[in-house]
């Protein structure tokens, strides 16, 4: 009898284990990520070139808190022919969302009606590697290097 009970009581306690994995919270980081290239060109790198002007990348970085909070800020110089530049920073506070190594740095709220809104992007942390794109095969492939703690 007491062997007939283990054994009905055996796939309850393991499909209460298989289901621990899929339910827990993400797994959330925290840390500043260096911008170190883009599409493999070193920072700074030409993010988009065309016949008239220029986009640079000259520095950026990712900011994640434990609350799955994030800052991103990215120092940008565009150059206009004939002989004109600007420069500036673009720093956005957003959410991020982690699933085995897949990221996603956004809002996860939907965009309101006539809103200009920026896609999510998406992509890989393993170890102290971050790599993000936006949501768009063409988008360039940007890879950031944890800051080491002091």
């Amino acid at each position: 009898m007491r062997l007939s009970r283990l054994k009905a009581l055996f796939p309850v306690v393991a499909l209460t284990m298989a289901c621990h994995e899929s339910t827990a919270p993400p797994r959330m980081v925290s840390g500043v990520y260096l911008l170190e290239s883009v599409n493999g060109q070193p920072v700074p790198a030409i993010v988009v070139a065309g016949q008239a002007d220029t986009n640079f990348v000259l520095s950026a970085t990712v900011t994640l808190d434990p609350a799955g909070n994030a800052v991103t800020a990215e120092h940008w110089r565009y150059v206009y022919q004939p002989n004109q530049t600007e420069e500036g920073t673009l720093t956005l506070r957003l959410e991020y969302r982690i699933t085995d190594h897949s990221i996603t740095i956004g809002s996860f709220q939907p965009c309101p009606a006539n809103a200009i809104c920026i896609g999510n992007r998406v992509g890989k942390l393993i170890g102290t590697t971050l790599t993000l794109a936006y949501e768009n095969p063409t988008a360039p492939l940007y890879l950031y290097r944890l800051e080491p703690s002091l």
